[in-house]
């Protein structure tokens, strides 16, 4: 049987007083699912690791991680970079005292980096997102040596007292393994973590023209390409939507509704028709939450719903973090 599986990054979030962004819209076609789906709690986060799109997006491609995942190496992976033998590798983030990016520092950032005894080389990767391979885990330069250099160059917002710039460090860990082959397809941004968790997990990957990760990214079209997929016969597709979380890091609650309205809209409402069509079982799941007040990670277990031939109807009606706070927990997407 078909399978397809809907991944909206860091869309749910902890129930509080001010609701959270699944509460704060009707997602008809989310409830559509809901109605005749098992919906549940997914735990994507083991204990004793944190949430992120690291740990949360192999375990819900089948891959659970004993320890700290490797951020470093999953976007060495989504660049297409291969680590010298025996190096460790890091991901590093320049980022304001609050933790928002900063991408206009990024490059001041590297060329600090470029002079640290234990790199073996330094990248730059995308906006805020720098890449370095060492003989051993550096120490990264101070914050006044950024601040400085910043200011130097002319980076607007630097020498704030209340607002000196950090380094990120993702330390190296554990890495996907190989278990997936061609007949799962992941549908996803060029160059995101989802493209490098896929690539180091054995599985396909599509990059639709016009999807970015971000807020904006043409969330139609990876719905095209997935009905493409499936009707081709593939039997597990895999749609990442990277654009919630992002909104949430950028600390943007309205802009990351708009992204679950688009989701809704444009990708589960034509995927819920072919599944009927093809009498494929659909779930939606993200791989963690973020607040997008804080742009922190959330750990606690997601909100899903999976739907399908032979999926009893269960938990209640909707898919939100407060409806489903006294359902059973389950550790994987497809589990009813």
């Amino acid at each position: 049987m078909q399978r397809i599986l809907v991944i909206p990054d860091g869309l749910a979030e902890t129930p509080g007083g001010a609701g959270t962004t699944l509460s704060s819209f009707t997602p008809m076609a989310l409830n559509a699912i809901a109605r005749r789906g098992a919906v549940r709690r997914v735990a994507t986060t083991p204990p004793g690791l944190q949430p992120g799109s690291e740990t949360g997006l192999p375990l819900l491609l089948g891959w659970t991680p004993g320890g700290p995942v490797s951020r470093g190496r999953i976007d060495a992976a989504a660049h297409g970079l291969t680590e010298p033998a025996g190096a460790v590798v890091h991901r590093v983030d320049v980022r304001h005292d609050d933790g928002r990016p900063w991408p206009e520092l990024a490059e001041t950032g590297l060329s600090l980096l470029h002079g640290l005894d234990e790199a073996l080389h330094v990248q730059r990767l995308s906006g805020h997102r720098l890449l370095i391979w060492g003989h051993r885990d550096p120490t990264l330069p101070r914050r006044l040596d950024l601040d400085d250099l910043g200011a130097a160059n002319g980076v607007e917002g630097t020498h704030d007292p209340d607002d000196l710039p950090r380094f990120q460090l993702w330390p190296d860990g554990e890495v996907p393994g190989p278990i997936l082959d061609e007949d799962t397809v992941v549908v996803c941004a060029p160059r995101s973590t989802m493209a490098g968790v896929a690539r180091l997990m054995g599985a396909a990957v599509v990059h639709p023209t016009g999807a970015t990760g971000r807020p904006g990214t043409d969330v139609a079209a990876k719905a095209r390409a997935a009905t493409s997929l499936l009707r081709d016969g593939i039997h597990t597709v895999v749609v990442h939507v990277g654009s919630p979380d992002e909104a949430s890091h950028a600390r943007d609650p309205q802009a990351k509704r708009l992204e679950a309205q688009k989701i809704d809209r444009d990708l589960l409402a034509p995927l819920a028709a072919l599944v009927l069509d093809l009498g494929a079982t659909l779930a939606v799941c993200p791989d963690h939450g973020t607040d997008p007040r804080t742009g922190a990670h959330v750990a606690d277990p997601v909100p899903a719903v999976v739907w399908g031939p032979g999926v009893r109807a269960s938990g209640p009606n909707v898919v939100t973090e407060e409806a489903v706070a006294h359902e059973p927990v389950v550790h994987g997407p497809w589990e009813t």
